[in-house]
C-alpha cells in the first residue's frame, strides 16, 4: 500500500524561524510558499520476540530422615475392681447326629408269615463304606401249595483313593415258588412235583475316577458276573461288561461313549448250551445349559434274532438315541420328547423274574427290540406340586408273551410276538410338604394293537394306576398307603379261543411308631380289600394279610 504525506512549508518555517533566529525572522517576508509531497511504501515488521528456554529439572532427593521427638505424659488409671480371667466352659458339639447304622427287624403275620431282616453298616468314612443286609420272608396261603419263601444277601462296599472310586458287591437271592395254578379237583401233584426253587450268585466290581475339576475326564468301567438256576436242573451264566467315557470339551458340551457287553450261556441237562448275547456302543454329544438339555447319540448293537431267513445268531441294528428337555417356563413348564430305541434281553434270567411260573426255556430265544417316540410336559408348581406327562408310540419286535401250558396250565410257555404296536399316556402328580406328608397318584394306559403273530398280547396288563400317600405325625408316627389299581389281562383258551382276568383293586396300609431312640414297632396290613386277583391266570393272590413286629436300631 502507498500512502502520500503533505506537509505545509509554513509551518515548518515558522517553527525554525521561532527556534532559530528568534523575532529577526519576521523580516524576511519575502519567501516563496512551497509544498513537499513525500511518497513512500509502508512495510510493517514485528519486532523479533524474545524466547525463554526453558528445562525442567526434578529436584534432588531429600535422604535425610528427620528426628521427631514425642513427650506423651505418663496416666495412671487405679481401677476399683479386679477382672474375673476368661475360661472356656466346653467346645461346640458336631451338629451332625450320630448314625444308626444298625438294626434289626423281626415280625409275625397272619399266614404264617414269619419276617426277619437285619442290616450292618460301616456309617461315615472319608476313605471307604461298607454293608450288609440279610432278609428273609415266607407264607403260606389258603390254596394247597401256595407257599413261597425269599432269601436276601447283600454284602456291599465302596474305597475312595485319591485318584479312583472303587465300588464291589457279593450277593445271594433265593426265591422259591410252587406252581399251584392248575385244578386240584383233576390234578394230584405232590410238593415235590410243583416246587420250583430259584438261585442267584452275582459278584461285581467297578471304578471309577475322581476328576480333580469340573472339566476332567471321566472313566467308568464296571464288571458283573451272574450266575443263575432253578429246581430242574437248568442254569444260566451271564458276564456283562460296561466302560463309560465322558468328557467336557466345553462349558456345557459334553462327549461321552458307552460300550455295553453282556454275555449269556444256557444250559439244560445234557442238552446243547444255548447263547443269548447284547454287545452296543453308545456314543453321544450332550449340551445341557440353563433351561436346555440335549441327549444326541446313536445305538449301534449286534445282537440274536430273527431274519428273512430265520433265527440268526449275530444281526446289526443302528438305533437311535435322541433326548431332550426344553424349559418353556422355568421349572414350571418343561417340554420333554424323544426318539430311542434299546433291547430287553430275554435270557432265562430276566424271563424267570417276569414270571416265576415259566416253564422252558425257548431253544431260539431273541431279544424285544424297543422303539419308542414320545412327548410330554412335566414341571413343579409352588414348590410343592410336581407332575408329568407323557404320550408315546412304541413299537415292539419279537415281545416274550407268556401263555399257559395245553396240559394242566400249571406253567406258561414263552410266545414271540415277532411286531406289535402301541400307544402309551403316562400321568403322575404329587404334593410334597416336607418330611410330614407327601402323596402322588400315577398311571399307565397302553392300547397294544396291530399284533402280526399272536391274536392277543397274552399276560400283558394294559392299565395300571398306584396312589401311594405318606404322614408324620409328631414325628414319631409314620402312616403309609397304597393303593393299586389294574386292569385284567388276555390269556389263551383255546387255539383260537381266549378270555381275559378280571381288574381288580389292592389297598395297603401301614404304620410304625418309634418308641426312643432305638425301637420302633410297625404293622403293615395288605389287600384290605381282601380281592383274591391273578396276575397271571390260574394263580390266585393272597387275600387279606396282615403282619407286625418289633425294629431294634442301633
Amino acid at each position: 500500500m502507498n500512502r502520500i504525506f503533505k506537509y505545509s512549508t509554513r509551518l515548518f518555517v515558522a517553527l525554525g524561524a521561532g527556534l532559530l533566529i528568534g523575532p529577526a525572522a519576521f523580516a524576511q517576508d519575502s519567501l516563496k510558499q512551497a509544498t513537499i509531497e513525500l511518497i513512500s511504501t509502508y512495510q510493517p515488521k514485528l519486532r523479533d520476540a524474545a524466547k525463554l528456554n526453558l528445562t525442567a529439572s526434578l529436584p534432588a532427593a531429600d535422604t535425610s530422615r528427620a528426628r521427631m521427638t514425642y513427650d506423651i505424659p505418663a496416666l495412671n488409671l487405679n481401677f476399683m475392681y479386679q477382672p474375673v480371667p476368661l475360661r472356656p466352659l466346653a467346645l461346640g458339639k458336631d451338629s451332625v447326629n450320630a448314625l444308626q447304622n444298625n438294626f434289626v427287624k423281626v415280625g409275625f403275620g397272619n399266614l404264617k408269615t414269619p419276617l426277619v431282616q437285619a442290616g450292618i453298616g460301616s456309617g461315615r468314612n472319608d476313605q471307604y463304606n461298607f454293608g450288609l443286609f440279610v432278609n428273609y420272608i415266607g407264607s403260606k396261603g389258603n390254596i394247597e401249595y401256595q407257599d413261597y419263601n425269599n432269601v436276601n444277601v447283600l454284602a456291599s462296599g465302596t474305597y475312595y483313593s485319591p485318584l479312583f472310586e472303587i465300588d464291589g458287591k457279593v450277593a445271594y437271592n433265593r426265591n422259591q415258588v410252587h406252581y399251584y395254578g392248575y385244578d386240584h379237583a383233576l390234578y394230584d401233584y405232590s410238593k415235590a412235583d410243583v416246587k420250583q426253587t430259584f438261585n442267584e450268585f452275582i459278584g461285581k466290581i467297578g471304578l471309577k475316577n475322581r476328576p480333580t475339576n469340573e472339566w476332567g475326564f471321566i472313566f467308568k468301567p464296571a464288571a458283573e458276573f451272574i450266575y443263575f438256576n432253578d429246581a430242574f436242573d437248568r442254569n444260566e451264566r451271564t458276564f456283562t461288561l460296561k466302560a463309560l467315557l465322558r468328557k467336557q470339551i466345553f462349558e456345557d458340551i459334553y462327549l461321552q461313549a458307552e460300550g455295553i457287553a453282556d454275555l449269556s450261556t444256557f444250559k439244560e441237562k445234557d442238552l446243547e448250551s444255548i447263547n443269548n448275547n447284547v454287545v452296543s456302543i453308545h456314543p453321544a454329544l450332550e449340551i445341557a445349559k440353563p433351561g436346555f438339555f440335549l441327549h444326541a447319540g446313536a445305538n449301534p448293537t449286534w445282537t440274536n434274532g430273527y431274519d428273512n431267513t430265520g433265527f440268526v445268531k449275530s444281526k446289526f441294528y443302528l438305533l437311535p438315541d435322541i433326548v431332550n428337555e426344553t424349559h418353556l417356563v422355568k421349572k414350571k413348564l418343561i417340554l420333554s420328547s424323544g426318539w430311542i430305541s434299546y433291547f430287553e434281553k430275554n435270557n432265562f434270567r430276566n424271563l424267570a423274574q417276569k414270571n416265576p411260573f415259566i416253564d422252558s426255556y425257548p431253544g431260539e430265544p431273541a431279544n424285544t427290540r424297543i422303539e419308542e417316540r414320545y412327548t410330554g410336559i412335566k414341571g413343579t408348581i409352588g414348590g410343592h406340586f410336581n407332575y408329568n406327562t407323557k404320550f408315546s408310540s412304541i413299537v415292539y419286535e419279537n415281545m416274550a408273551l407268556f401263555v399257559n401250558n395245553d396240559t394242566d396250565g400249571k406253567t406258561f410257555n414263552v410266545r414271540n410276538e415277532t411286531e406289535m404296536k402301541a400307544f402309551q399316556v403316562h400321568a403322575e402328580v404329587g404334593y410334597i410338604e416336607e418330611e410330614k406328608f407327601q402323596v402322588r397318584v400315577s398311571g399307565d394306559w397302553f392300547n397294544y394293537r396291530k399284533q402280526a403273530t399272536e391274536l392277543k398280547p397274552w399276560g400283558l396288563v394294559p392299565f395300571m394306576a398306584n396312589l401311594n400317600a405318606q404322614v408324620s405325625v409328631a414325628k414319631k408316627l409314620h402312616l403309609t398307603g397304597d393303593l393299586y389299581g389294574f386292569s385284567g389281562s388276555y390269556y389263551l383258551v383255546a387255539p383260537n379261543d381266549f378270555a381275559k382276568t378280571d381288574g381288580a383293586f389292592d389297598l395297603n396300609l401301614g404304620a410304625n411308631y418309634d418308641i426312643g431312640k432305638n425301637v420302633n414297632l410297625w404293622i403293615n396290613a395288605n389287600n384290605l380289600f381282601n380281592s383274591e386277583y391273578q396276575r397271571w391266570n390260574g394263580y390266585k393272590s393272597y387275600g387279606f394279610n396282615i403282619v407286625g413286629g418289633i425294629m431294634l436300631k442301633f
